[in-house]
């Protein structure tokens, strides 16, 4: 083993069945083997987990398989559920040291961390609050487990798909006062550092003047898109870096307007290309693809591409904008 030994954050894979990152997933766990003393993942490794054996897939033991040879190998291995994974408390001493519901806590490199997938930044979401406490209830979880394998993941990937599509008024957009929200609650709890992931894209802000200096929240692009994580020395500043050789990172939608399959979309970085140009949306959550071509860009607006798409789930924020270029 290296004489490096830090924390590492990883967040929204998004697994599936016959998944083609399944295998470089798992190679990025084994490598942690060599570098980590504390791995985090921190929510929606898998696209649905529903915790139970029964529902539990060769991706998911693939996965567990890993989780456990790292855990052999004494490296501490924490898993916060996020909001596709359910009822995994059953695999904590197993694959994982730790299982946190929603969130956990850790000291690291002199700080104290909060760890939450992120799902609940956004407390203006009654609806999909609501949602989210009424699916991860007793009776609930329980009647599912009550159903036959096969039905019960069929039902469960059912759910799943049609939710990409609702109560899409809080999902088309990141905004600002969000996370000065939840950065003022991390510091309200003295706090030093938080982390969360959900959104897709890569973040690092400050938190409120009054909580002190160098205080900041972590926000943890997806995987899958440009194998990044976070890196936490136990000694100096935490680091985005990329896992294995570096992966082009398309830019991601901060704000959608989409009707009629034309969609409005300003991304987190000027980027350039031109009317016509071939482009695709691809949101993280699997290989899948929505394809489409550019029909409007002002070079005056270089953060804003008007595109026309085919026929499939509604753009979000955190989707990513593949076929441009980022301006240098």
């Amino acid at each position: 083993m290296s004489g490096r030994r830090d924390l590492v954050l990883v967040a929204d894979v998004h697994l599936g069945r016959d998944d083609p990152d399944l295998e470089p997933f798992c190679a990025f766990l084994a490598a942690r083997a060599e570098d980590t003393a504390v791995l985090v993942l921190l929510g929606d490794v898998f696209s649905l987990w529903l915790g139970r054996e029964k529902f539990t897939e060769p991706h998911h033991h693939a996965v567990l398989a890993a989780c456990r040879r790292l855990r052999a190998q004494g490296v501490r291995v924490v898993f916060i559920e996020g909001n596709r994974e359910f009822a995994t408390a059953r695999w904590r001493g197993d694959a994982f040291d730790e299982v946190g519901e929603a969130t956990a806590e850790a000291p690291w490199a002199g700080r104290r961390w909060y760890f939450a997938h992120g799902d609940l930044l956004n407390r203006e979401d009654r609806r999909g609050l609501l949602f989210r406490a009424l699916i991860r209830s007793a009776p609930v979880v329980g009647a599912f487990g009550l159903l036959p394998a096969r039905v019960g993941l069929r039902l469960a990937a059912r759910i799943e798909r049609a939710l990409r599509s609702r109560n899409l008024r809080h999902k088309t957009s990141i905004r600002r006062a969000r996370f000065d929200r939840y950065a003022e609650w991390l510091a309200s709890r003295g706090y030093d550092a938080g982390v969360i992931g959900h959104l897709h894209v890569e973040l690092a802000l400050e938190l409120p003047a009054a909580a002190g200096p160098a205080r900041r929240l972590y926000v943890l692009p997806d995987w899958r898109t440009g194998r990044r994580m976070l890196r936490v020395p136990p000694e100096g500043e935490p680091v985005f870096e990329s896992s294995g050789p570096p992966r082009p990172s398309p830019p991601a939608v901060v704000e959608v307007r989409e009707e009629r399959g034309t969609a409005e979309m300003t991304l987190e970085c000027e980027v350039r290309c031109a009317s016509g140009l071939p482009v695709a949306i691809g949101s993280g959550h699997g290989p899948e693809v929505r394809r489409g071509r550019v029909v409007s860009y002002d070079p005056a607006r270089p953060r804003t591409v008007v595109a026309t798409f085919e026929a499939g789930p509604p753009i979000q924020a955190g989707d990513r904008l593949l076929g441009v270029e980022r301006s240098r």
